[in-house]
């Protein structure tokens, strides 16, 4: 029996963040005065991009949903078919501006910077109109509200106790063991980076859920300051991240320093992963 198709919760999440990234840098280049805009040949090659970016991020979302949704569709009409089926406002906006967009690409259908000023300022939003008509349909659709994508955190999650099992097994093997066979150094080297990845992609999905919104390296020790993640873990998240960057950076951390670090935090992932995973089970009955 085939596989129902589902919503890939992070792929439309992950476009629509560039989405806005390129949407707030053509916002600021509209906002120039347009003698400014038209005769800046470097404004115009950064729209021709930013453009290029916010539409085709757009259309991963749309080719995606229209495979689940069984849509048939080509990459002139995608978006619209996508409209109609959600029950989007403004349809006649996204086909103008998708024709209008389709007419600047093609580079034999000259648009003139005058026109592409005048267009952006006025149907820029349609972009924004149809991120928010998507995520509104997701939630309803699925009744996920929160934007989960459940199945990435249990493959992530997967991922980290492959990982950590692994490791344990060199581990098993002794420090001499350990510091005469280089193999067991690139193995566990390899599957720490591996672990530790897929707890980080857990927390940069999660983050925003709690309410986190500026994070970078430092995601895991936000989540502990959020109370995500109970504060006694604090140096064990701080030495975590700590020998992850130092096994990325440089070879220069020596076996027996390797095998220590090992012993003291690869059962940490385990356990920061149960409370994590207590922590959004909370959010979860609190929002429902």
């Amino acid at each position: 029996m085939a596989k129902k198709k589902t919503f890939k919760i992070s792929l439309i999440l992950e476009a629509f963040q560039n989405l806005e990234k390129s949407y707030i840098d053509l916002k600021k280049h509209v906002s120039l005065p347009k003698e400014e805009f038209v005769n800046n040949k470097l404004v115009l090659d950064k729209v021709r991009i930013d453009f290029n970016l916010a539409f085709e991020s757009c259309m991963r979302v749309c080719r995606h949903m229209s495979t689940v949704l069984g849509i048939k569709s080509s990459s002139k009409d995608c978006l619209v078919k996508l409209a109609e089926r959600i029950g989007m406002e403004k349809i006649e906006d996204l086909r103008s501006f998708t024709e209008f967009y389709f007419k600047y690409r093609d580079l034999k259908d000259a648009v003139s910077p005058e026109e592409l000023y005048d267009f952006l300022r006025e149907k820029l939003i349609v972009f924004k109109e149809f991120a928010k008509a998507v995520v509104e349909f997701i939630k309803k659709e699925t009744g996920n509200y929160l934007l989960i994508d459940f199945e990435l955190l249990k493959e992530k999650a997967r991922f980290v106790k492959d990982s950590v099992r692994k490791i344990d097994f060199v581990l098993q093997q002794g420090l001499e063991e350990f510091k005469s066979k280089p193999m067991y150094y690139d193995r566990t080297k390899y599957f720490y980076q591996v672990a530790y990845d897929s707890l980080f992609d857990i927390c940069k999905h999660l983050a925003p859920k709690f309410g986190i919104k500026k994070f970078g390296d430092d995601c895991l020790s936000k989540l502990v300051e959020a109370g995500v993640i109970p504060e006694n873990y604090y140096m064990d998240v701080f030495k975590m991240t700590n020998l992850k960057n130092k096994l990325i950076s440089t070879w220069e951390v020596p076996p027996e320093e390797l095998y220590s670090s090992l012993k003291e935090l690869n059962p940490k992932f385990e356990a920061v992963l149960k409370e994590i995973s207590a922590s959004l089970k909370n959010l979860l009955e609190r929002k429902s």
